[in-house]
């Protein structure tokens, strides 16, 4: 019950940011959660990055730089014993830069150790990698679907910029187009497994149509 009390004002805090980046905002909260969740980690200090304590994303629109920077966490604790929990911001910012189709993205983290080690003197170095191509669409769809993968896969493709880049844009792009074919639950456009020496990767359409039914007692 703690786990997900912690995980979930998590989310809200990072939520809470004014954005249109719809999926944007909902691909970064998935990350953080299954981060938490997979290191066996608990938050329990955050902090914002500024631009001066980062280098590496200056290429990256300021809006989106701003977002992946967001609650970032400071200080984490194991959920059991034994469990360390070392350079969380770091490896959640790679987390969330590969869930934005940077699946080369290379983070370290250095605190200054002559003052007291704290957010606002620590400093994250990123490497981006190279940027990869959207290859084929796949679309994860609930049982008793109305709307044909088809039509999903046909309007995701119109999204899809000339040079097939794959960027945080891209999907914000394909959300739009899949969600005015209906009105649904939820849209969620993300990253498939990346395609190695070719550069490219599978972009997933995870579509439910209506509400998840409520678990009976």
């Amino acid at each position: 019950m703690f786990r997900r009390t912690v995980l979930a004002a998590f989310s809200l805090s990072l939520a809470a940011c004014t954005t249109p980046q719809h999926n944007t905002r909902a691909v970064l909260q998935r990350a953080d959660t299954r981060f938490f969740i997979r290191e066996q980690c608990q938050p329990k200090s955050t902090a914002s990055f500024s631009r001066d304590q980062v280098s590496g994303l200056d290429e990256l629109p300021a809006a989106l730089r701003e977002r992946l920077l967001a609650d970032l966490p400071v200080e984490a604790t194991g959920s059991r014993p034994f469990i360390q929990c070392q350079d969380v911001a770091a490896r959640l910012l790679e987390d969330r830069l590969h869930a934005l189709c940077w699946p080369e993205a290379r983070v370290t983290w250095q605190a200054d150790t002559v003052t007291t080690p704290s957010a606002s003197q620590s400093r994250l170095t990123v490497q981006l990698g190279a940027r990869y191509q959207v290859d084929a669409i796949w679309v994860v769809q609930r049982k008793n679907a109305t709307v044909p993968a088809a039509r999903i896969i046909k309007a995701a493709q119109s999204a899809i910029p000339k040079d097939r880049t794959c960027t945080a844009r891209t999907f914000e792009d394909i959300h739009a187009q899949v969600s005015k074919l209906g009105t649904f639950h939820r849209v969620l456009v993300v990253p498939g497994p990346p395609g190695g020496e070719q550069k490219k990767v599978p972009v997933v359409v995870d579509i439910s149509e209506k509400p998840p039914a409520p678990r009976g007692k």
